[in-house]
């Protein structure tokens, strides 16, 4: 109409130029636009560990468990796969441990040794980790982006057409 908006909405109708079809051009792109940003948003979480052994911020990569034995996510940490926990012969205390229980008297060699390193993964990135606060922080700074994003084009869009914007 004369306010450059648009009075039918033809869904099929995606040639023409510019100016004989400006909405659909504006429908289509921010529909695509919302499926990446939805697709963005979901295929980070498989990809969380791996994205975050890119960076370095594992809790393994920066607090070596042969340097800190006793930091909480090792404490903590339970294979999923094999039921192995990096505490040999369990933890002090099962909520807030500080440390693993201490080897049988009876044990020797390498059954003396009350921490496992060989059951971690390549990154531990447990709840309350800087690991786990980044890739928080990450998917809220997306969400956050895409909404903003979205509601400025879309303010645009209102105010001044698909033409001018």
């Amino acid at each position: 109409n004369e306010n450059n908006k648009s009075t039918e909405l033809p869904l099929l109708r995606i040639g023409g130029t510019v100016e004989q079809n400006p909405h659909m051009r504006a429908f289509w792109a921010s529909t695509v636009s919302f499926f990446l940003a939805f697709l963005g948003w979901f295929a980070l979480a498989p990809l969380g560990l791996d994205v975050a052994a890119s960076m370095e911020i594992c809790e393994n990569q920066l607090y070596p468990p042969e340097k800190y034995p006793t930091r909480v996510a090792y404490l903590k940490y339970k294979n999923l796969k094999t039921e192995e926990t990096y505490c040999k012969y369990g933890k002090n205390d099962a909520d807030a441990p500080t440390d693993c229980n201490l080897a049988p008297p009876d044990a020797t060699g390498e059954d003396a040794e009350i921490y496992d390193p060989s059951v971690l993964t390549a990154c531990v990135c447990t709840g309350g980790t800087h690991c786990k606060n980044t890739l928080a922080d990450a998917g809220v700074a997306s969400v956050a982006s895409t909404i903003f994003v979205r509601v400025a084009l879309g303010t645009l869009l209102e105010r001044f057409g698909p033409c001018n914007v």
